[in-house]
């Protein structure tokens, strides 16, 4: 028995057809009526619409009249059955697939919003599922076969016009962390900085540019972070030709070759860190990191800081290291207490 109602409704046609020619060859053949007339009378005894007989039927046409309709109810209540499980049975699903999407994007906290999701969201999305602690987030998009895309890979999303300050609610923008704008144009992208912020002035807004003279607007917009993809792009390829073997390590460190992470620690207030020196710290000699630099909570950023630095409630450490030492790096500067799992004694 087929289970897919779509299924059944093909089927269901498909047998309507052989009906429809099997009663016409039969009433032409048996009743002796001409190829019109036949198939006439075909479809009059299939719909039971009770029009009268064509001509006078003989004994042998009635019988076949007889089975003719026994056959036409039981295929026209199979057809319209599979017709009207189609409808219901779509609809339904589609119904309660957006509301069990909403009430999963309703659910989030502290997530992000990506705005677009063409070839960069796409990487950036995957980029983030593939993160060592994923980040949630939820896709807003307009384009019908992005969006099934972004379905097909397990995404949330939300299917309108990012600027549409309705449409950042629906993403739950007041209870997102952040925001990054991807769409086609910096004008949009504009639009959509200047909304985001006057919803959630607390959001983290990253924008893409893809002109240089729009970065000062979405700066002005909102935007806390402006990338140039081409800037970036060509900033990579001028340290393959000025600086090889530069390039070559990070983009072999970048591969995960080393089994080293780069990660960003902040560190809270009660922190058994707060108020130590780095060579006090452990975070050498315990736990094999490298503090490439300290980001002050006013913005200011120290880079190889010394041993000598003291770290403070609100800094923010970038270290490099295994993943389980970076755990434990995240455990500590958030205020639980240090365990054994995962500290890297140096050999």
């Amino acid at each position: 028995m087929l289970e897919d109602p779509v299924q059944r409704l093909r089927l269901a046609v498909v047998l309507l057809v052989v009906l429809a020619i099997a009663g016409t060859v039969g009433y032409h053949w048996i009743a002796g009526l001409d190829w019109f007339d036949a198939f006439y009378m075909t479809l009059i005894t299939v719909s039971t619409v009770g029009f009268s007989e064509i001509g006078d039927l003989n004994f042998p046409g009635r019988v076949f009249t007889a089975f003719l309709i026994m056959g036409g109810i039981f295929l026209v209540t199979f057809s319209v059955g599979s017709f009207l499980e189609t409808i219901v049975e779509g609809e339904l699903a589609q119904f309660f697939g957006r509301r069990r999407l909403e009430q999963r994007i309703s659910a989030l906290d502290e997530h992000w919003i990506i705005c677009g999701y063409g070839r960069m969201g796409e990487q950036v999305t995957r980029e983030m599922n593939m993160a060592k602690r994923p980040v949630p987030f939820v896709v807003i998009d307009t384009d019908l076969e992005r969006v099934l895309a972004c379905e097909e890979a397990g995404h949330l999303y939300v299917q309108a016009d990012a600027t549409d300050e309705e449409c950042l609610e629906r993403a739950g923008i007041q209870r997102a962390r952040g925001l990054v704008s991807l769409v086609a144009s910096d004008a949009e992208n504009v639009f959509i900085c200047l909304t985001a912020r006057q919803i959630a002035p607390h959001l983290k807004i990253v924008a893409r540019s893809l002109e240089t003279r729009s970065e000062a607007k979405l700066r002005q917009a909102g935007a806390d972070k402006v990338i140039s993809p081409y800037n970036v792009g060509g900033h990579r390829l001028s340290q393959a030709v000025l600086q090889p073997v530069v390039a070559e390590f990070l983009e072999f460190a970048a591969s995960h070759d080393l089994q080293l992470e780069l990660e960003q620690s902040e560190i809270r207030r009660g922190s058994a860190l707060v108020g130590l020196a780095l060579r006090d710290s452990g975070l050498r000699n315990e736990l094999d990191l490298i503090v490439l630099a300290i980001r002050r909570a006013d913005g200011g950023m120290l880079f190889n800081p010394g041993a000598d630095t003291v770290l403070e409630a609100g800094d923010t450490l970038i270290a490099m290291g295994h993943g389980a030492s970076l755990v434990e790096l995240g455990k500590r500067a958030a205020g639980d207490a240090p365990s054994e799992e995962g500290v890297v004694q140096p050999g």
